[in-house]
């Protein structure tokens, strides 16, 4: 009986719709990484300063529209905070992973220029997090703020293994991507096959794998009893229909 309570509340829909929403997110960054990098750096810097804000921000626009498309979304603000805590959460994880990477006593003997799974673990965490409190806190569930906030600390780790796994996934997965993007000339001009394998390569990955396991996550951790009426409008005004509005 508690098994089968515990796959009722899971929202299967939603799991399948956001892991291919995180791919998508995957797929649209990949592609306008280095365009949108080459059209900043032509308008006087920030480069890298918006390269770790797409990502996040595409992913986050992705996963707003499954909520939204569910019947999860009740006002327009819960949509724009989920994307804003979202592509913020991104860029923190990259910032926690550099700092780690930089300053862990533990790396001290690591090569230079390679990425320890430390960081990736740690800035995988971070991400998760903060993934994981915009969407129990912004939605519409139930529950006390310690039972969220336990809840999340539950499946924070999540976040930190998928950073580990897709950064490994980079040589195989990575350089697949990779391929399809440079395909469409989508990647820089000097860019070939053997430097694509080292970080280009493994960020792909990283995208993908962590956007596509976090989005199937959101249907295993949201309630889908709190799911409202599939009749229901997306965006619900206070006052416009008689019943709650909350």
């Amino acid at each position: 009986m508690v098994a089968q309570s515990n796959s009722q509340r899971r929202d299967w829909t939603l799991a399948l719709l956001g892991a291919t929403a995180g791919l998508v997110s995957a797929l649209m960054t990949m592609c306008v990484s280095y365009p949108f990098g080459h059209y900043a750096a032509s308008r006087g810097g920030f480069v890298d300063f918006c390269q770790i804000l797409v990502p996040g921000t595409v992913f986050a626009v992705m996963v707003s529209c499954c909520f939204a498309v569910l019947g999860y979304l009740h006002h327009v603000w819960r949509a724009i905070g989920i994307v804003l805590t979202l592509a913020l959460s991104y860029c923190l994880s990259v910032w926690v992973a550099t700092g780690v990477e930089l300053n862990s006593p533990f790396l001290s003997n690591s090569n230079p220029g390679n990425v320890s799974g430390q960081a990736l673990f740690v800035g995988g965490l971070v991400g998760a997090f903060f993934t994981l409190c915009a969407v129990s806190f912004l939605l519409s569930s139930g529950g006390s703020w310690q039972r969220r906030l336990a809840k999340v600390l539950c499946w924070t780790p999540l976040g930190g293994f998928l950073g580990v796994a897709g950064w490994a996934l980079g040589p195989v997965l990575g350089m697949a991507f990779w391929q399809v993007v440079h395909a469409m000339n989508l990647t820089g001009p000097t860019e070939t096959f053997r430097n694509a394998q080292g970080q280009t390569s493994h960020m792909y990955s990283l995208w993908a794998v962590w956007q596509m396991g976090m989005g199937f996550a959101f249907g295993l951790f949201v309630d889908r009893k709190r799911r409202p009426n599939a009749q229901a409008a997306v965006f619900q005004a206070p006052g416009i229909t008689g019943g709650d509005s909350r």
